[in-house]
């Protein structure tokens, strides 16, 4: 039961459209129909500037923090795991945007921060130099997914941390098709 319980917190946490609610409240936009049509940091930050861009990091890794936090009282290390698992797919697959919404990158680091703040600022550094050096924040989080899937595993075995974050950054990295296919075209948009 207890397990259960924190599926359903982290998947309602991770549902909160914050991209999406700071367009529409704030901005009277739909993000989706912006730019590459998702609810994330990067699209907040093209769209609508750096101060909405930096709200919606902020808020989307809040959440994955949170989720972290309560698996974390309800069960310990494996609760952990299971809240930051749910909370990224709460977050991609949100329930009040039709099942349609960000890419996970933020929420997941939020609840790294909480879970291993030191295996999360290693995640972190991977990911902003390849973005600083490729300038592309699309090609920075498939790179850090596959470090990241390698080095849990490496660190950590075959556990419930490694596990549920492979598995997230495989899904992540799926979500990334169309933006692989850019870059390997050579058509992907570069932050800067």
């Amino acid at each position: 039961m207890k397990f259960f319980i924190i599926v359903i917190i982290s998947y309602l946490l991770g549902s909160l459209p914050f991209g999406y609610y700071i367009g529409k409240y704030i901005y009277k936009k739909d993000i989706r129909s912006m730019g590459s049509g998702n609810i994330g940091t990067t699209n907040a930050l093209r769209n609508f500037g750096k101060t909405a861009g930096l709200i919606t990091f902020i808020l989307d890794a809040f959440k994955g923090g949170l989720a972290a936090f309560i698996g974390g009282l309800i069960a310990g290390n494996e609760g952990m795991s299971l809240a930051m698992f749910f909370v990224v797919i709460g977050h991609m697959y949100s329930f009040l945007l039709n099942f349609k919404a960000g890419k996970g990158i933020a929420t997941v680091f939020g609840a790294l921060i909480y879970i291993n703040p030191k295996f999360a600022l290693g995640m972190f550094a991977v990911f902003f130099i390849v973005v600083l050096l490729s300038k592309m924040v699309s090609l920075g989080s498939v790179c850090v997914c596959l470090v990241a899937i390698i080095s849990s595993i490496y660190s950590y075995g075959v556990s419930y941390f490694s596990l549920s974050l492979s598995i997230i950054a495989t899904i992540i990295i799926i979500k990334h098709k169309a933006n692989i296919k850019r870059i390997i075209r050579r058509e992907e948009s570069k932050l800067f």
